[in-house]
């Protein structure tokens, strides 16, 4: 027996509001969460804001947990992603500086996602996950990573990431991924510029069933592009996204994008923070059915 998600009278009825209030919102009405860190206060670490500005898809406030006291600072402007396509946004991003390689100058910090965006056993359907992605590649470089967590922010509850790690066995010469633990490479050599991530997760309540595919600096403009490196066979659970950082290198992220489509996550032109607030509303009603897992 399925369950689908029910729409509260709040959200029906704003669901309802005349078509010329939503005329801006059409256009992206499969982009479902959009973190530019707009709002941020420039210059301070991400959760030395607080409360963090309000992102649809997420709840709570970004928390430093882990290693040392280098949190990711906001920095003024957008990263620009230069691949043919890309709607580039108009926020700020985020960065942590060359440090000493310890783990004093390493940080890791996580926000929660709202019922909308985490996913359990028994969620089904096919979400995407973009974002942009800078390392400054000055050295050994360890681990500069985005994260899904289930739980905590245990290594063990950790079951997708991507970025430089040496846990993929090329030594943080190359960006990989993992989910649950196993790492991938995509083979492409780490440098200076700035990278487009997409993460497609094929989800089932049917045990060991989700598949997770990802691609980096796909070609945009026609749906899931082909290539990307798919690992299925998985059981996927996520209720908080991180951004790690043990290194001696300069990183920066930006541009974090849940959507319900590639093309959502990649080409649409992203909406300002006021219009959005409508999207997010309308779209996280209709994000994904879940069912029970028989």
């Amino acid at each position: 027996m399925k369950n689908s998600i029910k729409i509260s009278p709040s959200i029906g009825t704003l669901l309802a509001l005349p078509v010329a209030l939503l005329t801006c919102a059409s256009a992206n009405a499969q982009l479902v969460s959009y973190e530019s860190f707009a709002g941020y206060t420039v210059g301070l670490p991400v959760p030395g804001t607080s409360p963090s500005p309000t992102v649809a898809g997420y709840t709570g406030d970004w928390t430093a947990v882990d290693w040392g006291g280098q949190w990711p600072t906001v920095i003024a402007g957008p990263l620009t992603y230069t691949g043919t396509g890309y709607a580039n946004g108009s926020g700020n991003y985020i960065s942590v500086p060359n440090a000493a390689f310890d783990y004093a100058d390493s940080g890791r910090m996580y926000r929660l996602l709202d019922s909308s965006l985490l996913v359990n056993s028994s969620t089904s359907g096919t979400l995407y996950l973009s974002w942009l992605f800078q390392s400054g590649n000055q050295g050994a470089t360890t681990y500069q990573m985005l994260d899904l967590y289930n739980t905590d922010t245990a290594d063990a509850n950790r079951t997708f990431t991507a970025g430089i790690t040496q846990n993929g066995g090329n030594s943080g010469t190359q960006y990989d991924f993992s989910v649950n633990e196993a790492y991938t490479s995509t083979g492409v050599s780490v440098d200076t510029a700035v990278h487009l991530f997409v993460a497609r997760f094929n989800l089932s309540a049917t045990a060991g069933a989700d598949s997770v595919t990802v691609w980096l600096d796909p070609t945009l403009g026609a749906g899931d592009p082909s290539g990307g490196i798919t690992t299925g066979g998985q059981n996927i659970a996520f209720d908080r996204l991180a951004i790690s950082d043990y290194d001696e290198n300069l990183a920066n992220w930006g541009e974090i994008r849940w959507g319900t489509t590639f093309d959502s996550v990649t080409i649409t032109p992203v909406p300002e923070p006021s219009t959005f607030a409508l999207i997010g509303l309308g779209g996280l009603a209709v994000l994904l059915r879940r069912k029970n897992r028989a």
